[in-house]
């Protein structure tokens, strides 16, 4: 009885370890995307609260002085143009993907990017 003791705690503390070296081997992948994030602090936790609900992204920074997003992401979970969409989705252009026009309709205006706004006609 207490050599099949000792071979059922053998065969369980295996799998617990076989089963944590799997999970522990997750794919993780870091992509930079262009914005045109404003240099304000609003702008900037708008954007990390955004990406912080998406799922498959590890974790965020948003540089503001060169207007990029470094994210971390797990691959199984999500892939760069998902992400690109969810910073439009937020408000912002990435790279390619246009800012979602009535989530930029919300934002304050400090994060608006002044030199998308349309002037006014010259008077003549």
């Amino acid at each position: 009885m207490n050599i099949y003791r000792k071979l059922c705690l053998l065969a369980g503390l295996a799998l617990l370890l076989i089963s944590h070296a799997t999970s522990a081997q997750r794919a993780v992948a870091t992509v930079r995307i262009q914005t045109n994030i404003q240099k304000c602090d609003a702008c900037k936790q708008i954007l990390l609260n955004y990406l912080k609900r998406e799922p498959g992204i590890i974790s965020a920074n948003v540089n503001t002085f060169n207007k990029i997003v470094t994210v971390r992401y797990y691959t199984e979970r999500t892939n760069p143009l998902y992400i690109e969409y969810a910073i439009a989705n937020a408000g912002f252009d990435a790279d390619t993907v246009k800012a979602n026009p009535d989530s930029y309709r919300l934002l304050p205006p400090c994060c608006k990017d002044t030199t998308q706004q349309q002037k006014p006609p010259a008077n003549r």
